[in-house]
C-alpha cells in the first residue's frame, strides 16, 4: 500500500508502470492499481482472473539463484543426514509458526525410522519446544532429528528435503516448486484476505500438496498425512512431479524482460 499513491501518481503522468501480485487472491492496493498501471505481472495462475487480460502476464514470483544452484548432496552434507532416508524440512518462516511448533512435539517424539527432520522453530520459540522437548526425554543426541532456531542456509535445506511441512507464503512456496519440493501446507490464518489459503490451494489442485488449516492443525493429523505420504514412495514422486510442474525458476528473468520492454 506505501507503493499505491507513487504508482498512480506515476501512470497518470504517463509514465510506464508494472505492477507484481505475489498470491493467488489480489491486494486491494493491485486491484486499484491495475485500472491504471501498464503491465501486471502475476505469481500465480489463479490470480489472472482478478486482473485485465490484455495486460496481464503470468510470470511466476522470483526467487533467490541460489535456491537453483544448491545440491541435495551438499545440503546432506551440511546437516549431516544420511542419503538413504528421506529428509522432511519443517518450517514456519523466519519468526517460527506456534501451531506448527506445537503439533511437531509429539510428531518428533514418536517419528518413526524411516525419515530424517530438520525442523527450523523460529528464534522466539526455540527455547520453548527444547524445553518441552526436554521435558519428555527428547533424544537430542538421535541423528535422524535436528532442530535449530532458525536456518542461514535455506537454500541447501530445501535442495536436500523430500517433503516440507510449511506456511503458504509466495516467496516459500515459489522456491519449494521451484525444487519441486512437495508440501503438507499450513496457511497462516490470519494473512490479508486469506490469501495464504488460496496460495496451498493452487498446489493441492494439481496435487503437489496437502493443506491443513491452522484451526485444524493436531499431531495426529500431521502424523496421519505425514505417515501416508512417506509411507508410499510412489505418491511422494507423483507430488514432487507436480510441485516441479508449478515451478517458474525464470520469474525473475521475465519480470526484468518486461519492465525493460516498457523502458524502450
Amino acid at each position: 500500500y506505501v507503493c499505491g499513491p507513487i504508482l498512480l501518481a506515476a501512470s497518470l503522468m504517463k509514465v510506464p508502470t508494472l505492477i507484481q501480485e505475489q498470491n493467488a487472491v489480489a491486494g486491494i492496493t493491485n486491484k486499484i492499481l491495475s485500472k491504471f498501471v501498464t503491465k501486471i505481472a502475476v505469481g500465480s495462475e489463479l490470480a489472472l482472473k482478478n486482473f485485465p487480460a490484455d495486460k496481464t502476464i503470468y510470470t511466476g514470483n522470483p526467487i533467490r539463484e541460489n535456491v537453483l544452484t544448491a545440491k541435495r548432496e551438499d545440503g546432506l552434507k551440511e546437516f549431516n543426514f544420511s542419503e538413504d532416508l528421506p529428509v522432511v524440512l519443517i518450517s514456519g518462516g523466519s519468526r517460527g509458526a506456534r501451531s506448527i511448533n506445537n503439533a511437531m512435539i509429539e510428531v518428533l517424539l514418536n517419528a518413526a525410522d524411516n525419515a530424517q527432520f530438520l525442523h527450523v522453530t523460529g528464534k522466539a520459540e526455540f527455547d520453548s519446544v527444547t524445553k518441552r522437548l526436554r521435558d519428555k526425554n527428547f533424544n537430542f543426541e538421535n541423528p535422524k532429528i535436528k532442530i535449530v532456531p532458525y536456518l542461514y542456509n535455506m537454500p541447501q535445506a530445501m535442495a536436500m528435503a523430500d517433503l516440507a511441512i510449511f506456511r503458504a507464503g509466495a516467496t516459500g512456496l515459489a522456491e519449494l516448486t521451484a525444487r519441486g519440493v512437495p508440501a503438507i501446507l499450513i496457511p497462516y490464518p490470519y494473512a490479508a484476505e486469506n490469501h495464504q489459503e488460496f496460495n496451498a490451494q493452487a498446489l493441492v489442485k494439481v496435487g503437489a500438496a496437502r493443506m491443513i488449516l491452522d484451526k485444524d492443525l493436531t499431531a495426529e493429523i500431521l502424523s496421519k498425512h505425514l505417515n501416508e505420504i512417506l509411507s508410499n514412495p510412489a505418491e511422494l514422486r507423483k507430488m514432487a512431479a507436480a510441485s516441479l510442474s508449478l515451478g517458474r525458476p525464470q520469474a525473475a528473468a521475465e519480470i526484468a524482460d518486461l519492465i525493460l520492454g516498457l523502458a524502450k
